[in-house]
């Protein structure tokens, strides 16, 4: 490319707007780029012409650019949704899963700590009940 050639889109509208060829905070589009490249054909001096050519197709090209990426990244979308929407469920169900494996385990402790008070409490009872005929057989 030229090196008086506007390198960015930027460039090239900006060149646009200060010869006069393009409205200034233009949209862009096709149909307007038209327009700026016959007012550009009818009224630009020669040496204008073919920057103002190049500054159009400039902005052709980044607009197709766009295009060209936005569907891309559509297409990228659409593939690949079901697939995030299956991890979406599997993520759900792993979760579900540890939850209900943190509460399990909960009750599996605090139903070892009732039976091992009941055990303790069992224990005391026995030990009593030993206790009392044996101490009492004994002579003081």
């Amino acid at each position: 490319m030229n090196k008086d050639s506007p390198a960015t889109a930027a460039q090239a509208r900006e060149y646009l707007e200060s010869e006069g060829y393009a409205l200034p905070d233009a949209q862009g589009g096709k149909a307007k780029l038209s327009y700026t490249l016959l007012l550009l054909l009818h009224t630009a001096p020669l040496s204008i012409l073919f920057k103002g050519i190049r500054a159009a197709a400039t902005l052709l090209e980044r607009e197709e650019t766009t295009r060209t990426t936005e569907a891309v990244a559509a297409a990228i979308m659409r593939k690949i949704d079901p697939e995030l929407k299956s991890l979406e469920k599997a993520a759900n169900q792993a979760q579900d899963a540890a939850s209900d494996t943190r509460t399990a385990a909960d009750h599996m402790y605090r139903t070892g700590e009732d039976t091992q008070d009941e055990l303790k409490k069992g224990a005391e009872r026995q030990a009593k009940r030993y206790r009392g005929p044996l101490n009492a057989s004994k002579p003081r």
